[in-house]
């Protein structure tokens, strides 16, 4: 009764404020495991996190905590019955998705819903991929660690974990309800007692810092919420409006609705950074990096000057994961779209059934697409390059760049927001499809744009893979280079400035997280290269 009058009191939703609650109980929760239970014998550890995380799970969604309960004993029943072997991968696969899947189907409603599935979704990828890790720890076993790429080695486990274990990495509250993902490997090491010691410094700084941020953006979110809510393009008020009424407003609006996933996952990081989870070790001059657990760059979300950006700095964990899981291990199917296609189907269904994400993705794929043609035409273009040499002209370039994301990224964003057709396709008869119609008309004027910005600085760019297939050139590509750790989760090693790394532009691409895999391949095609940029270790550290 007290939360439901609390949130009466702020307009919120009885669920959301008990999942807002029970994520801020992880702090109090890991100061004290820090202080009194960090130093005892890893069995107590697991208890502790195993117990926490279940009470704060059952005090957020109720009894139906149960589901939780029933995949992991499930999947712990699969590991102890086939091991790691492939069968254990398949049949895991199979039970944790269809488990989320049948949970979507019978609580699905028009809107966002926060109950079981909501938590269950994190935990079918976890589950999933602990599977994984002990099919490659099998594997390394077997034939050697070399048989294992970078990545697999860096979560591979040869011994099958206890239930208590998988229960404690599951239920750790710092990311049971919304992530992040973080492997058993990793988690073995941090729950033993000698971790905590090995810390070069104290985390809490850090770790409250990511919280103080998350509260600001969940104040904007509430604040902004009364004036521009959820479904202001589905209102009459937005159909009622001017054209350029709708064209100021849907950025801020997008703005407001996309605060709460980033307070929803800087609180959560928070508390695994105060746990010690996300220690990724001590960088060049001493500096300590905290971001082992993150799963947004905020610095690079607000600054972001093309969409490629957002995509590197929004929801990065989960694309990590789903680039080394997923997309990687398609590499049998002998081809890069194929790769694509079924990374892109998995991602979209493990969001839901709604209409409205699978339009996203759609939204995504145009958007980058379009931009990754302009940009291949604007990198070669000796005007442009002496443009870029008048230091005003780069920042307006700049300011340029940041306004294309801040007006289109709403227009994507529509159909992820209001979810279901009846609601998004009057929303966007009401822009007068203006996003489509830009993105659809491109090939008619983009042969205008390179006349004017003018032929490539030299012709001395070749192909480079004469005599060998791009399949070939591909595959070799992700089977030797690491996935980009996003948010700093790698060793510094992987972000690596790759300035003139040629990127050819006709090769189908992927929108949304998939795109975040471009840095594992060479992109070919017959005209174009692109000159892209991997984001410098040092402006990570400009977020809070």
């Amino acid at each position: 009764m007290v939360v439901a009058a609390m949130a009466a009191a702020v307009g919120a939703s009885e669920a959301a404020l008990r999942l807002i609650l029970g994520q801020m109980l992880g702090y109090p929760l890991m100061i004290l495991y820090r202080q009194k239970v960090a130093s005892q014998q890893t069995l107590v550890q697991h208890a502790y996190f195993f117990l926490t995380g279940l009470l704060a799970g059952w005090w957020v969604i109720g009894g139906d905590v149960k589901h939780s309960l029933y995949a992991i004993m499930t999947t712990y029943l699969i590991l102890v019955v086939a091991g790691g072997t492939f069968t254990s991968v398949v049949v895991s696969f199979v039970f944790n998705f269809g488990y989320l899947l049948v949970g979507y189907y019978f609580t699905e409603s028009e809107g966002y819903d926060i109950c079981w599935t909501m938590p269950h979704c994190v935990l079918a990828l976890r589950l999933i991929g602990l599977t994984f890790d002990c099919y490659d720890g099998e594997r390394g076993k077997r034939a050697g660690a070399e048989a294992l790429s970078k990545d697999q080695q860096k979560s591979a486990i040869e011994e099958t974990p206890s239930l208590l274990e998988m229960l404690s990495h599951s239920f750790f509250i710092g990311g049971y309800f919304v992530g992040p993902q973080f492997p058993m490997k990793k988690f073995r090491e941090f729950a033993s007692p000698s971790y905590q010691e090995s810390l070069p410094g104290s985390p809490n700084a850090y770790g409250f810092k990511r919280l103080g941020l998350g509260l600001c953006y969940m104040v904007a979110h509430v604040v902004g919420s009364i004036y521009l809510p959820a479904d202001w393009p589905a209102s009459d008020s937005f159909y009622n409006s001017w054209l350029l009424t709708k064209l100021i407003l849907l950025p801020i609006w997008c703005r407001f609705i996309l605060a709460k996933y980033l307070f929803a996952w800087l609180s959560a990081e928070g508390v695994c950074v105060i746990s010690g989870l996300s220690f990724n070790g001590v960088k060049e001059g001493g500096f300590i990096d905290w971001k082992g657990c993150a799963n947004v760059k905020v610095g690079r979300l607000e600054g972001s000057t093309k969409f490629g950006h957002v995509i590197e700095s929004f929801n990065i964990n989960t694309n990590n994961w789903v680039a080394v899981y997923v997309y990687k291990r398609l590499k049998f199917a002998g081809s890069r779209t194929i790769s694509q296609v079924v990374t892109l189907l998995f991602l979209a269904v493990w969001h839901g059934f709604h209409s409205g994400y699978y339009l996203t993705f759609f939204n995504e794929f145009l958007t980058v697409k379009v931009e990754r043609e302009f940009l291949a035409i604007w990198s070669r273009s000796a005007k442009a390059e002496k443009w870029l040499q008048d230091p005003q002209i780069a920042l307006a370039c700049k300011v340029l760049g940041w306004c294309w994301v801040f007006f289109i990224l709403p227009h994507c964003f529509i159909s992820f927001a209001l979810l279901t057709y009846n609601k998004f396709i009057p929303a966007y008869f009401a822009t007068y499809f203006l996003m489509y119609a830009l993105f659809f008309t491109w090939p008619l004027w983009k042969g205008a744009v390179k006349d004017f910005l003018g032929g490539p600085l030299k012709e001395k760019e070749e192909k480079r893979v004469k005599g060998s297939s791009n399949m070939e050139k591909i595959e070799e590509k992700v089977e030797d280079e690491k996935v980009e750790e996003i948010g700093d989760i790698a060793n510094k090693e992987v972000i690596q400035d790759i300035a003139n790394e040629e990127i050819i532009q006709d090769i189908p691409t992927i929108p949304m997280e998939v795109d975040l895999i471009k840095d594992l391949v060479t992109e070919q095609e017959q005209e174009e290269i692109v000159v892209e940029n991997v984001v410098e270790s040092t402006e990570d550290k400009k977020d809070v």
